[in-house]
């Protein structure tokens, strides 16, 4: 896409990457920019200082409209609702929406690696940049990657580079107006979330589904077949598909009864939803021709990521692990699941309207103590926990709400005695609290490594 002399407004600047980005590349590639963001210069100041020498006009602590009707192109942040009544003004009179994933696919000549799904597409993405890496195969790693500026990438990709992308519902929106997909789609599943941005669970998986959608014959898809929504997809998919599965033990071409065994189960991460991270990541490896001996001795290194079941350090024989990504109630329950032996959960933040399922179900069978951070999500839980010990016929292990999360872990510390593991899973959006689920996680960290 042409962007030199055009007016350019980026609609959300940010703080992890993409609006930095979008504005970057629209100003090296000569266009006229303009950036606009709600929040305010104080909060935004490490954005506009990586982006210091360049010709670009801030707006910040407002969206103004007169910015939209100058603009003849819009570059919206993943963060914006595309329904905003600003992007419906600006397209009104003639401007074109965009996203900075579009813009880099549009641009991008290596061979792209795209991995999505409501959980697991950080470390599946992640994982199959690892084995590749470790390979000696060209790669790089972007998308929705905390800090990653993607299309800044785009000077160091060639023809023979992997560009493995992990994609979020709303940057998968950037791409159907463009009919859009990579060359290699994988899919991890597809559970509530979003319900706050999304009308119905139709709508979210129809957003992700742009992964797939437009790909041809002689592309590659890799579904999870353990999970009903990413089957039904890899039934529809128009390219060369795979599915992985724990349940069948391997990974089996679609329409295909031989089942390949899955063999790399030699690794340090923790819980049964890596395992089917490891699977999707291995399988897309071998599929790209990566042989066994290096997919196997990069899984065998692989440690968790941060936020995402990370063992912080062990205090006095009490282990802290960090899964600060956490933020739906499906991904609560998978991280009590990971462990055994007493745990300490903290928990709670804000709703995203989502059912709560069997989560307080193995709270209640999994958690000794239970310590929750205040907000509208645990209103909801509080409620479904007590009714789900008085229906297990179980002490409510409930020790308190709590303002401050210092005051919350100052608790969970206290409660905690060696063998124990004190896990910090919120279940729940960040929003209030903090500015992010990687602030809270931070946070946590820190707390802990402050611990004598």
């Amino acid at each position: 896409m042409n962007l030199r002399g055009k007016r350019v407004l980026v609609m959300g600047l940010g703080l992890q990457g993409s609006g930095i980005a979008a504005a970057r590349y629209a100003a090296q590639q000569g266009a006229m920019v303009r950036v606009t963001d709600m929040k305010s210069p104080e909060v935004l100041a490490p954005s506009m200082q990586a982006l210091s020498g360049l010709a670009i006009e801030f707006v910040l602590g407002q969206h103004r409209e007169e910015d939209f009707l100058w603009a003849e192109i819009v570059i919206r942040n993943p963060g914006v609702a595309r329904s905003s009544p600003l992007l419906r003004l600006a397209e009104q009179h003639g401007a074109h929406v965009e996203m900075e994933i579009a813009l880099f696919l549009l641009a991008c000549p290596g061979r792209v690696v795209g991995v999505t799904g409501t959980r697991g597409k950080t470390t599946t993405a992640s994982l199959i940049y690892e084995i590749l890496r470790d390979s000696g195969t060209p790669v790089v790693l972007g998308g929705n990657v905390a800090g990653v500026e993607t299309l800044s990438l785009l000077p160091h990709i060639t023809a023979d580079t992997f560009v493995v992308l992990e994609l979020s519902s709303w940057q998968l929106e950037g791409l159907a107006p463009h009919a859009l997909s990579p060359s290699v789609a994988v899919m991890t599943n597809i559970y509530p979330d979003h319900l706050d941005t999304y009308n119905d669970m139709q709508e979210y998986a129809t957003a992700k589904a742009s992964i797939f959608r437009y790909q041809t014959p002689c592309n590659l898809a890799v579904f999870n077949y353990d999970n009903p929504w990413t089957r039904q997809f890899g039934q529809e998919a128009a390219a060369r598909t795979w599915f992985t599965s724990l349940q069948r033990g391997g990974s089996f071409a679609r329409d295909c009864a031989h089942i390949t065994p899955f063999i790399f189960t030699d690794t340090p991460l923790v819980g049964r939803h890596n395992l089917e991270n490891i699977l999707l990541a291995t399988t897309t490896a071998r599929l790209l021709a990566v042989p066994d001996e290096a997919i196997a001795a990069t899984v065998r290194r692989f440690r968790a990521l941060a936020h995402r079941l990370e063992e912080v350090r062990i205090v006095r024989g009490v282990r802290f692990i960090n899964d600060s990504t956490s933020t739906t109630p499906v991904a609560g329950r998978a991280g009590i699941e990971a462990f055994e032996g007493p745990l300490v959960l903290l928990a709670g933040g804000n709703t995203k309207h989502l059912p709560l399922e069997q989560w307080p179900t193995t709270i209640i069978k999994r958690c000794r103590d239970v310590i929750l951070l205040a907000g509208s999500g645990t209103d909801e839980l509080l409620t479904a926990l007590r009714e789900e010990a008085h229906a297990q016929h179980m002490p409510n292990p409930v020790r308190g709400v709590f303002e401050t999360f210092t005051q919350a872990l100052d608790t969970a510390i206290a409660l905690a005695q060696p063998g124990d593991i004190v896990l910090f899973s919120p279940g729940f959006t960040s929003f209030g609290m903090f500015r992010n689920e990687f602030d809270r996680g931070e946070q946590f960290v820190a707390y802990v490594n402050s611990r004598e």
